[in-house]
């Protein structure tokens, strides 16, 4: 793509004769290369040999468009440097613009309770980013031991629940080997050590599963209102309470999923939802379901309730609503390693809400 190339897709942007993926790129690229500092004309220079040679190969790579909906062109003005994207806000008080560094509120962490028999608790440590269930230990990912008064007794099996906190996340190792990613505000229930035909454990929030292989002996996760039952495979559940579903999200094997009045058997890249009882499968995206965990978040067509719900459990918040909210749906991708006030000023750049930040408290306005 050459310069004339870039400006005229620039302007079709701007006047609204885009095309839906001309939107996206010019989005995506936003997204990509956003700065809210202006550049001097040496550094405009100095990208300019840079930029094409990134456009380049960000339009010969495939992938899926990124972008945030409705993005007004009044509120940003965009420069065209050989292909190098640069957008700047031009007297658009943002939430970035209107709260102190003190103000704004940091992601969430690695941070875990184990809770073993008789109620005993076992903080894990938030320097670690995992756990490994032993049969007669406990130990980080990293090999160290977890500090633990009282140590499990080997081969006996001893029910234990790892959860996590809003603002949470934690990967558990089972005693088979089994992995699972807890996002914020879950919990796992297991034995410390499998016995009989079934690996059954207890799921609610939601986790991603990489189950280790064991033919003679099925990995079952029971959560709200079904069971998903597999020998060997790699996929996600969310079971939140506050969802209007559960979906069972399948990456890799097959999984059969039983609910209330029936039962399916998903294929790779594909999603059940259970709703009232029921079953239903659809294609998934992939990319949305694993995003919490691969450490961002992607918004497809979701209401402001679904993206706050989210974003509430991972930053610890509460969300209060100053209007109706509205029904518009938001699509895109932010990174969950960034301070609240940069999510929400994503969302704001699509001119349909608007927040303020008291403490832990985040007001959603219209």
């Amino acid at each position: 793509m050459e310069f004339k190339q870039a400006d005229k897709l620039i302007e079709a942007y701007n006047n609204g004769t885009a095309s839906p993926e001309e939107r996206a790129l010019v989005e995506s690229w936003y997204l990509k290369y956003k700065t809210a500092n202006t550049l001097s004309s040496v550094a405009l220079q100095e990208e300019h040999d840079l930029g094409l040679q990134a456009l380049n190969a960000y339009l010969t790579e495939p992938r899926k468009m990124r972008f945030w909906p409705r993005i007004a062109s009044a509120a940003a003005i965009l420069l065209v440097m050989g292909s190098g994207f640069y957008f700047y806000k031009v007297q658009n008080m943002g939430i970035k613009d209107k709260i102190s560094l003190a103000q704004d509120i940091p992601p969430g962490r690695n941070t875990a309770i184990l809770t073993v028999a008789g109620g005993r608790t076992i903080n894990l440590s938030d320097a670690k980013n995992g756990v490994v269930i032993g049969a007669d230990k406990l130990v980080y990912n990293d090999g160290t031991r977890v500090s633990d008064p009282e140590s499990v007794e080997p081969n006996l099996p001893v029910e234990m629940t790892a959860s996590t906190p809003r603002g949470g996340i934690y990967n558990v190792t089972l005693p088979d080997g089994t992995t699972v990613v807890l996002n914020a505000e879950s919990s796992l229930k297991f034995p410390s050590v499998f016995k009989g035909k079934n690996r059954k454990v207890e799921l609610r929030g939601e986790a991603y599963f990489e189950v280790a292989k064991n033919k003679s002996h099925p990995f079952i996760v029971e959560s709200e209102g079904q069971t998903v039952e597999v020998l060997g495979t790699h996929f996600n559940i969310n079971s939140y309470v506050s969802s209007r579903y559960i979906k069972t999200t399948l990456l890799e094997g097959s999984v059969k999923v039983t609910g209330k009045d029936n039962e399916l058997v998903l294929q790779p890249g594909e999603q059940s939802k259970l709703t009232g009882g029921r079953l239903n499968v659809q294609i998934a995206d992939i990319e949305e379901a694993v995003s919490w965990k691969n450490g961002y978040f992607r918004f497809n067509d979701e209401n402001i309730v679904d993206v706050m719900q989210k974003i509430a459990r991972w930053y610890n918040i509460e969300v209060i609503y100053k209007d109706k909210p509205t029904l518009e749906g938001f699509t895109g991708t932010i990174s969950r390693k960034s301070n609240i006030s940069d999510v929400l000023d994503m969302l704001e750049r699509t001119k349909i809400v608007h927040f303020e930040i008291e403490g832990r408290r985040v007001m959603v306005m219209n």
